[in-house]
């Protein structure tokens, strides 16, 4: 029984940082005001030849398919030198695979959550609750050392060279070469720049860092409150 009762603490450990991730990840990508700024930033409007009000509603037609509320990608696009498809068939076959990695991610990251709460729900089932807050406790300091550990490894890649990670990253989830965009016939390419998702991967490390930095915080002062006297 102690050793079931361990195996799923162990899991609890590893599960929290996923879900953290994952749930970092869903924030970031679908903030409609990010892409705002990101697209000022850098220009965007400009370089593809549309205003930035007609941009974000695409963006917002590509974030409803992304989030499962829209079937397809077949809309045009109001430029500046007039209307026309605003993807490129490449670049549709693509977002099927992306939105094939949001979906399950995001089941991955329900059934994590999931088996945390019913984790915790245990947990507290039994007595004494400063005994259990204190494994509690325990539970977030080991958390954070093991989902400290990938995230702060990765940003030291990415600072070193983000391109060569980042393809990395595209060879191991996706199984064709789709993603290999040209920027004279696919909008993807445009209106996200590799330097887009620089930024999207730092802000969503950050967030990570911030989460872990509080969890770690408060299950320190959570031990020293639970500490025998």
């Amino acid at each position: 029984m102690k050793r079931t009762g361990f195996l799923f603490a162990v899991l609890f450990v590893v599960i929290m940082p996923v879900v953290l991730l994952l749930t970092d990840v869903q924030l970031v990508a679908f903030n409609r005001s990010y892409y705002r700024d990101e697209y000022m930033k850098y220009h965007i409007p400009e370089h593809i030849g549309m205003n930035i009000d007609n941009l974000m509603d695409s963006t917002e037609k590509l974030l409803s398919y992304l989030d499962n509320k829209r079937e397809d990608l077949d809309f045009r696009g109001e430029f500046i030198k007039g209307e026309e498809e605003f993807f490129s068939q490449r670049d549709k076959q693509h977002m099927v695979d992306v939105k094939e990695l949001f979906l399950k991610g995001r089941l991955l990251r329900n059934l994590s959550f999931l088996y945390i709460v019913l984790f915790l729900l245990l947990l507290f089932r039994k007595k004494p609750l400063k005994s259990q807050l204190r494994k509690l406790a325990g539970y977030g300091v080991w958390t954070v050392v093991l989902g400290f550990t990938p995230v702060l490894a990765l940003l030291v890649l990415m600072n070193i060279d983000f391109y060569k990670y980042f393809t990395v990253f595209h060879e191991i989830f996706f199984t064709n070469d789709l993603w290999l965009l040209n920027p004279a016939e696919d909008m993807l390419v445009n209106i996200f720049p590799q330097d887009f998702f620089t930024d999207m991967a730092f802000s969503i490390s950050y967030l990570y860092i911030a989460e872990m930095t509080v969890i770690f915080v408060g299950s320190l002062l959570m031990l020293k409150y639970t500490k025998s006297k």
